[in-house]
């Protein structure tokens, strides 16, 4: 009888693909996140509002706010599409509770969508070291704001102002990114995350 034992690289190679599938309980608490910030987005949105009267710069300052719920479903759920749908369920949650209506559903969405390839370049829904969290948030600010910058043709700016508006984006973004994860283990340490992939991992160590 062949008693062959899987390698160590197999397994791993096996159980890669198997951690990513969706189950009922992970789109169940993927649902709650999304919920539960959509709370959040509320004050988010009036903040932002308030933020654009400084023009550029302040668009740049505020627009993090809208990547920590990005930042705290990539963390907790580790799996791809968890960003977006986060993204979608709170926006279209906090639609009406601000009167800027479907502008917080696009915010929020364009932030999902941009981040959720980002979050696979760089952490490969594996690797969520403190330095990836931080590299995540850098990138999606920094491709956000010009993506923005374009659509709103910032690009006519003076070149220190737009060079200054990118930078404080990307730092802005970042900072979220590190308070999502923050955020995410206080909330994993109550055991209230203890099915989820970051639920698993504190328990294993």
């Amino acid at each position: 009888m062949d008693r062959t034992v899987p390698s160590p690289v197999a397994s791993a190679a096996t159980s890669a693909p198997r951690a990513r599938r969706w189950t009922t309980r992970d789109l169940l608490v993927t649902a709650m996140i999304g919920v539960a910030f959509a709370v959040l987005l509320i004050p988010f949105t009036y903040a932002y509002a308030a933020a654009q009267a400084g023009g550029v710069l302040g668009r740049a300052v505020a627009g993090g706010l809208f990547f920590l719920p990005a930042a705290f479903a990539a963390y907790v759920m580790r799996k791809p599409g968890a960003v977006v749908l986060v993204g979608l369920i709170s926006g279209l949650i906090a639609i009406p509770f601000t009167p800027f209506g479907l502008v917080v559903l696009g915010i929020s969405v364009l932030t999902a969508v941009l981040a959720e390839p980002v979050v696979w370049v760089i952490t490969r829904y594996r690797n969520y070291s403190w330095a990836r969290i931080a590299a995540l948030g850098f990138a999606v600010g920094l491709i956000e704001f010009l993506l923005i910058a374009i659509g709103i043709r910032s690009t006519r700016l003076e070149l220190p102002v737009l060079v200054v508006a990118v930078a404080l984006s990307a730092i802005g973004f970042l900072i979220a990114a590190i308070v999502g994860r923050l955020l995410a283990d206080a909330v994993a340490r109550t055991g209230v995350l203890a099915g989820t992939p970051l639920g698993q991992t504190l328990g294993e160590i």
